[in-house]
């Protein structure tokens, strides 16, 4: 069955129905995840797009076969609690070290020449250094929280965590700054012609990156504290 979409469907409904619809986003550089409250036609003219022919882009897309993700929106809470953790928060562990090292590699052969990497690197490592303690936040706080309240019924009990939620979501926009800021630096994660194959490869654990951290926002955001809001 088609999904039903148009210009006035909010951008997290459309990651929500086919997360293919991420990389589109990404591509035009749509604020899918905290800003999915918005509608693809408010967002394609902030960016000087043209709603529709969007849409049509994003339609095409229904063909395609979803990734095998899960079908966020049958889980519980709890259940959503357990997957992002064992998809994007074990995913920013791994990485995180391996970005750290690429761009100190980088920058020590390319610095001179491009320094826009010592920026680049105060930058991440700015994100890093929020992501990091935001994840143990939600894993020891948060999401313990959230499986044992639903574990007593969560209906009654969802005030409790309007406080965490509230601090997650500024430290979400927060880390949407910073992301925002490294494609900017990277101008879009354009290697420069003379950068090497580390070069190569760091652009492409910032680009990856920015889509996994993006993608977990937008789960968080608009699928996971919309079930706390609404838990029946």
């Amino acid at each position: 069955m088609k999904i039903q979409w148009d210009i006035q469907t909010s951008l997290g409904e459309f990651v929500k129905d086919n997360v293919l619809c991420a990389e589109t986003f990404e591509e035009l550089s749509i604020d899918f995840c905290c800003g999915g409250e918005s509608t693809l036609e408010k967002a394609c003219q902030e960016k000087g797009l043209e709603p529709k022919q969007v849409l049509g882009r994003l339609m095409q897309l229904q063909s395609l076969v979803k990734d095998s993700d899960v079908d966020l929106e049958a889980l519980k809470p709890g259940e959503l609690t357990l997957h992002i953790e064992s998809k994007h928060h074990e995913y920013l562990k791994k990485v995180f070290p391996r970005i750290s090292d690429l761009l100190e590699k980088v920058l020590a052969a390319h610095g001179e020449r491009h320094p826009e990497l010592k920026s680049l690197q105060k930058v991440y490592t700015h994100l890093r250094e929020d992501l990091e303690p935001h994840l143990m936040k939600e894993e020891r706080v948060l999401f313990p929280l959230i499986r044992n309240l639903e574990s007593q019924g969560l209906g009654e009990n969802m005030a409790a965590t309007e406080g965490p939620v509230r601090v997650m979501l500024m430290e979400h926009d927060r880390a949407g700054e910073l992301l925002k800021q490294i494609r900017e630096l990277t101008i879009d994660f354009k290697v420069p012609e003379d950068g090497c194959q580390s070069f190569e490869v760091l652009y492409e654990e910032l680009r990856l990156l920015e889509l996994d951290t993006h993608l977990h926002i937008h789960k968080e955001n608009n699928i996971l504290f919309k079930k706390l809001m609404s838990p029946n």
